[in-house]
């Protein structure tokens, strides 16, 4: 999803299927706060990592293959994309109220500014963009 030439990238991590998103929303926290120290405020953290979390579940649970974080920044928001090798596009759904899944994609649909899928050959990747503080200085890559 990098659309303009202003975009800077702050973190590109490999996992595999089975890995933990914990480890790397700490990457992400450490990355947005040294690409950005003075702009970075507690409610974009939070969105970003709730973001991080569900599109890294979203690929242990529906994909049988190792997946891709990338955060990218720009004047005035922050990309996160998480991408897989299947190639089946996910789509909000209806929550079922006894069940304990099925809302991550409406959780990133209400967090994000923009959010969307973008297909390969080889796979897919579900990006969400967020909202940065207004007038944000070029970002330098970490």
């Amino acid at each position: 999803m990098r659309e303009d030439e202003d975009t800077v990238e702050i973190l590109r991590r490999q996992f595999c299927n089975a890995d933990l998103a914990r480890p790397l929303r700490h990457g992400v926290r450490d990355a947005l706060r040294q690409a950005l120290p003075t702009m970075v405020d507690i409610e974009l953290m939070d969105d970003a990592l709730i973001i991080v979390s569900e599109l890294v579940q979203n690929v242990s649970q529906h994909t049988a293959g190792p997946g891709e974080l990338v955060i990218s920044l720009d004047t005035a928001s922050v990309l996160i994309e998480v991408g897989d090798i299947s190639t089946t596009v996910p789509c909000p759904r209806r929550p079922e109220p006894e069940r304990s899944g099925g809302r991550g994609l409406l959780l990133i649909e209400a967090l994000a500014q923009q959010w969307g899928v973008r297909t390969c050959p080889d796979g897919k990747a579900v990006w969400a963009r967020l909202p940065a503080a207004s007038n944000i200085p070029y970002p330098s890559a970490v």
